[in-house]
């Protein structure tokens, strides 16, 4: 057939010993993960399997690994029209109202009045979020702020003390979801 055969070498079908460096250490963990079967009956091809991939992208891989992020990924909130990464918040104007967030919880700490101080990131970065007592302790999600959890955030405020700082100020009405991390982690 010459050269340029269109069959794949068998050497691709070979699994790799170590994880490539860069972007193509994404597309090997790509195919890697649909080899396990992870994105299984959702009759993905490789090209879209590799774009969720890309999606989730980390320097130190929590959203590769993490249940709760992985989850908001399969039901779609990144695709959505109003979502907005981090690092497009970190940009906003004081008092924005920022549509759709979807993020880890990275750390949490709670003061003395019963509000939580999160720090929220996702694959562009990471922001700060103020939780308010209420969200905190009532409605559908109280206590599972918890570090690695996914919190789906609507119609959020961004708080700018300073040109510099800022904060997501999050009400029990912006909460719409919380994906706990797993309990086998």
């Amino acid at each position: 057939m010459g050269r340029y055969s269109s069959s794949p070498p068998a050497a691709r079908h070979r699994p790799l010993g170590h994880i490539i460096p860069g972007p193509a250490g994404l597309v090997q963990m790509a195919l890697e993960r649909k080899e396990a079967g992870i994105y299984e009956g959702e009759g993905l091809n490789t090209q879209q399997v590799i774009h969720r991939v890309l999606n989730v992208a980390s320097e130190d891989n929590d959203f590769l690994e993490n249940f709760a992020w992985l989850s908001a990924v399969r039901e779609g909130y990144l695709e959505l029209p109003e979502y907005t990464d981090l690092a497009t918040v970190t940009n906003q104007p004081n008092l924005s109202r920022v549509k759709l967030v979807v993020a880890l919880v990275k750390s949490c700490v709670r003061n003395e009045l019963g509000s939580r101080l999160l720090e929220l990131k996702d694959p562009t970065g990471s922001f700060w979020a103020t939780l308010h007592y209420k969200a905190c302790e009532q409605g559908i999600f109280p206590g599972i702020y918890d570090v690695g959890s996914c919190l789906i955030l609507r119609e959020i405020v961004l708080f700018r003390p300073t040109r510099k700082s800022g904060y997501l100020n999050i009400t029990l009405n912006n909460v719409q979801s919380v994906i706990q991390k797993s309990i086998l982690d």
